[in-house]
């Protein structure tokens, strides 16, 4: 595998040189920094730009253009990373060898076409497609409540600070106030005032005509400066307990941790081990302790999130056991302080494992490569040595900055029986 860069029209441009897949993918990333109505405005965004486009101006035509170039794929995706916010658009192909001479150029123009070519007229998206891609989105919104855990989740970040950029999610009250024309302009804003990144993978060269192509659609780029993980230094040592009454029959205790004053060493290396000690597998702490021997969850995991200095407990309980469940847990939290060997080598077999399959993905591949770029982390045989060089005091030093913060316990209605 090769790693080749450069500028192309302005915009940086890196290609992932490997013959191990059959294809040949792109993603085109485009960078703002959050707000808190461009959550909502880049969900729908994303979807009307993928649904139909100028050329091929309804879903059955770009279907069956995708099947007429060898079923090329085409997808697009909306992520936060701390304080920004990256819609991502991308294409794969399979190599022309394996099909008809000039297959990955149409796919490439198709791609095109969806990206920078959409289905406007007068400045305006296409009134029906827009209808239809907000109201589907509006009813996922109002569904969500159904689900007890992604409600659980969104009324425990409701309970954080309002002012971070971890807590803006997709609201109803903008789908109410958005137009074919605004969301038009969000678009043309999107194009013209993001930091532009694009990422190619397979057995490509530079002098490849479609990088050109893609790129010749850029005429504006920027470079945000402002920091992209955001912390929670400031935020209150006490800790908040929340309980509030859902609609649902689960029971769901989520509890929140801020990660302060923590190092890029201990955030990259120190925190995934942590996390997966914790609470990441079978052989995890709180599977053992909180599910196995105790018989207190359904399910019981740890989740990481270091670009919002944020280390999450979630688990499904029932509601009597809602005490001992959270005060077992804290427990479990306190004891992080002192692990063994056996614990942190098979937290690294485990994340190690996982790294390595991610390469079996060329989509995979462009991601894991992208957000390397975002938090400025080494090559992945770089990364691997790192992590194995952690030591277990260093597991145990960083346990000694984490404590309950925020508990939220959503409580079912009654069931009968």
């Amino acid at each position: 595998m090769e790693i080749l860069k450069k500028e192309v029209n302005k915009v940086p441009v890196t290609i992932i040189k490997t013959k191990k897949f059959k294809s040949i993918a792109g993603t085109l990333y485009f960078k703002n920094l959050m707000t808190k109505e461009k959550m909502t405005y880049r969900n729908v965004l994303r979807n009307i730009l993928i649904e139909s486009c100028e050329k091929y101006n309804t879903p059955e035509k770009l279907y069956i253009k995708a099947l007429e170039n060898y079923d090329a794929y085409y997808s697009s995706s909306l992520s936060r990373y701390g304080n920004y916010q990256i819609s991502s658009f991308s294409f794969s192909s399979l190599v022309d060898k394996y099909t008809k001479k000039g297959n990955l150029d149409e796919v490439v123009d198709t791609f095109c076409e969806i990206v920078f070519k959409p289905l406007v007229k007068n400045d305006e998206f296409d009134k029906e497609t827009f209808e239809m891609i907000v109201d589907t989105q509006r009813a996922y919104l109002e569904r969500i409540k159904e689900s007890s855990d992604a409600y659980a989740e969104i009324r425990t970040y409701k309970n954080l600070n309002q002012n971070k950029a971890y807590t803006y999610m997709s609201e109803i009250k903008y789908l109410d106030k958005m137009t074919p024309k605004s969301l038009y302009q969000d678009y043309v804003s999107m194009i013209n005032n993001s930091e532009v990144e694009l990422i190619l993978a397979g057995d490509i060269d530079f002098d490849n005509s479609i990088i050109e192509k893609i790129t010749s659609f850029i005429k504006n780029t920027k470079t945000f400066d402002d920091k992209m993980i955001i912390t929670n230094d400031d935020e209150k040592e006490e800790l908040v307990k929340i309980k509030e009454d859902g609609s649902g029959t689960q029971n769901i205790l989520n509890i929140i941790m801020y990660l302060k004053n923590a190092n890029d060493y201990e955030l990259n290396y120190v925190a995934p081990l942590y996390r997966i000690i914790l609470g990441g597998g079978s052989f995890s702490r709180l599977f053992k302790i909180i599910r196995e021997e105790n018989s207190l969850a359904y399910y019981s995991f740890a989740r990481y999130e270091k670009d919002d200095s944020l280390m999450a407990v979630m688990m499904g309980i029932e509601k009597e056991n809602y005490d001992k469940a959270f005060n077992l847990t804290c427990e479990v939290i306190d004891g992080m302080k002192k692990i063994d060997e056996k614990e942190l080598e098979e937290a690294k077999k485990t994340l190690i494992s996982s790294l390595l399959e991610s390469q079996d993905s060329i989509y995979n591949m462009i991601g894991r490569y992208h957000n390397s770029k975002l938090f400025n982390l080494p090559d992945i045989d770089l990364f691997i040595e790192k992590i194995n060089d952690v030591k277990i005091n260093e597991i145990e030093n960083f346990a000694t900055k984490l404590k309950p913060n925020v508990s939220y316990f959503l409580e079912g209605e009654k069931t009968n029986g």
